[in-house]
């Protein structure tokens, strides 16, 4: 193993770190609503396809949320159960239209600014031009071969 390697590997490994840390912590503060990381995610998207006068299919919410289509069904189910959000029907469940639902808007409306604490107490070292650095530089990673 040569120096570059060995280099490499340690900044790997401090960033799988740091995204695990900031996992933990955004999961910790929306299971005091008593949703996961995803579901949380999921109303997110939904509200900004909703300012975007998109409309998603479950499919389409699916990729976005980088997530396997059956999971995502489990994860609307849990959100419809609670009616955080709304299927517009289709005969294949992957084709339904989903929307948030007024109840859905307020839970994110109270947890809103528990994540903006969230943000910059986690941020507050880092410069905004520091940090659009380093998505830049994270949205240049490839992953064409990897396993």
């Amino acid at each position: 193993m040569d120096d570059a390697y060995l280099k490499r590997s340690r900044q790997m490994a401090q960033l799988l770190h740091v995204a695990q840390q900031m996992y933990r912590a955004v999961n910790a503060m929306v299971q005091r609503f008593e949703l996961t990381e995803s579901q949380y995610n999921a109303l997110r998207v939904l509200r900004g396809a909703e300012r975007k006068s998109e409309d998603l299919t479950q499919a389409e919410l699916a990729e976005r949320l980088i997530a396997s289509r059956a999971n995502t069904t489990w994860i609307l189910d849990k959100l419809e159960e609670r009616k955080l959000i709304r299927r517009k029907g289709h005969s294949d469940r992957r084709k339904n239209l989903v929307e948030i639902t007024a109840a859905g808007h307020k839970l994110l409306s109270r947890i809103d600014p528990e994540f903006a604490t969230l943000l910059g107490e986690i941020l507050r070292d880092v410069p905004d031009t520091e940090l659009e650095q380093a998505v830049q530089t994270v949205r240049r990673f490839r992953f064409d071969h990897a396993g």
